[in-house]
């Protein structure tokens, strides 16, 4: 009975058990899964899409394009007549003129002159015409402005993101870079504990892992200067949980061809929305110009009203008052400019300076523009050349390197000929990874200045 009773209370505690054992697992399971979902992977397309969404930049010249929508609106609404309605109520005490019957007496007289007009412009000089292509040309320069400081800003986050990956690139050849000396230290410990080896082996590799500690502590620092960095770019928080990585940047080829430079200078000119900007700005100076001559020729313009009188003075009412005494008018209006103290003449003149000022401005970012395309190519062609030839570099350390680890590891060489050995290779590798990203940044800027 008690022997059956003690295997009942074991049953249930081993169940218990069990039970504390499958919540905690469950516990640790959703532990995971939460940390999961709340890291977000940051590939490069991304945080251009985040930068471009959050860029302060990018949003004030937004709000420029939308202001020229708006004025290219309003100038449009200028070809329409302005209609207007006017009321009021007027008490008069003493003597004062009737304002229906015009005759003077002296009592309280309350009066009204309701009425409503309209005017409206039959030929000013074709300022509305011009005023209209004005604003449609600073409307189309805004919308350049907002696709070039799209490219500006994309080109920043590529740069910034390509060096955290060159960085995480760094600390993987650092960290198998120590995984192998910690191996050939543990291989030298224990030959040494069999007495088939010296400690100084055992001392030289301890003190290379101290210093490459110390260099892989170095490079992360780095990374997490360059992470802080591109994170401050996209206006992210940096104390949360971002994973900064694109497999598909470790994965894309690089191929090293160039296209010609003409070919690809007359693309860029083509499409640079900042050199369209800069010629629509020109356009849009002789748009000033006209709008300026326009203050030599007449205006011509029509109004048209309609309106009545009440007086408290009369015995009708107010409507009947309103329909008796009902006034139409209908009239055109010529202004002809005589002498304006040479002001026109003045503004002609400033005006055609504010074009060739223009145009100057024109051929300054079709220069910077050709600069910065030239310099780019150069760069491009340099980072393919020293790409490949690091390629070249690496295969042959490579192979120099296994030669001389087995050489080590056989006892037939020393150790400072295999440091020097895995230093050379190690340092190929680095000059890889970054003439990789360079290249790839290289070309990634004649691509933004394609429009591609």
């Amino acid at each position: 009975m008690e022997l059956g009773l003690l295997n009942s209370k074991l049953t249930v505690m081993i169940n218990l058990v069990k039970l504390r054992m499958l919540v905690g697992a469950l516990i640790l399971i959703l532990m995971y899964q939460f940390d999961g979902y709340a890291q977000q992977v940051l590939t490069l397309d991304d945080c251009i899409q985040i930068g471009l969404a959050n860029n302060i930049t990018i949003k004030k010249v937004g709000n420029d394009f939308m202001i020229a929508q708006a004025n290219e609106k309003q100038s449009k609404m200028e070809y329409l007549p302005r209609i207007s309605a006017f009321s009021n109520y007027n008490i008069s005490h003493g003597l004062t003129n009737d304002p229906t019957s015009f005759d003077p007496v002296t009592a309280t007289t309350r009066s009204s002159t309701p009425s409503i007009g309209m005017d409206l412009n039959l030929f000013n000089g074709m300022r509305t015409r011009n005023s209209v292509r004005r604003n449609s040309l600073i409307k189309q320069a805004a919308e350049y402005d907002l696709a070039q400081s799209k490219d500006d800003i994309e080109l920043a986050i590529t740069a910034s993101y390509l060096l955290v990956i060159s960085d995480l690139e760094n600390i993987k050849v650092a960290n198998e870079r120590l995984e192998l000396l910690s191996n050939q230290l543990n291989r030298a410990e224990r030959r040494a504990e069999a007495g088939v080896a010296n400690m100084e082996q055992v001392f030289n590799l301890r003190s290379q892992i101290a210093n490459e500690q110390l260099n892989k502590v170095n490079l992360e620092n780095t990374y997490k200067r360059d992470r802080l960095s591109l994170l401050q770019t996209l206006l992210l928080d940096p104390s949360l949980d971002y994973l900064i990585e694109d497999s598909s940047l470790f994965s894309q080829s690089i191929d090293p061809n160039i296209p010609n430079y003409q070919e690809l200078q007359d693309e860029v000119l083509q499409y640079s929305p900042g050199l369209k900007s800069a010629n629509l700005g020109v356009e849009t100076s002789k748009m000033d110009l006209a709008l300026v001559k326009a203050d030599r020729l007449p205006d011509l313009g029509v109004r048209a009203a309609y309106g009545s009188t009440f007086s408290s003075n009369n015995q009708d009412s107010y409507f009947e008052q309103l329909n008796i005494n009902e006034q139409k008018f209908l009239g055109l209006a010529l202004n002809i400019p005589i002498f304006d103290r040479n002001r026109v003449k003045n503004n002609i003149h400033v005006s055609n300076i504010n074009i060739a000022s223009s145009q100057l401005d024109y051929q300054q970012v079709r220069i910077d523009l050709i600069n910065s395309l030239q310099q780019a190519y150069l760069d491009l062609v340099a980072a393919a050349s020293t790409y490949k030839a690091a390629r070249e570099n690496l295969t042959a350390l490579d192979q120099s390197f296994k030669f001389a680890e087995s050489r080590y590891n056989s006892g037939n060489t020393d150790f400072y000929s295999y440091l020097e050995s895995l230093n050379n290779k190690n340092r190929a590798e680095i000059e890889l990874i970054n003439s990789r990203y360079s290249f790839m940044f290289r070309k990634r800027i004649l691509e933004i200045y394609r429009g591609v």
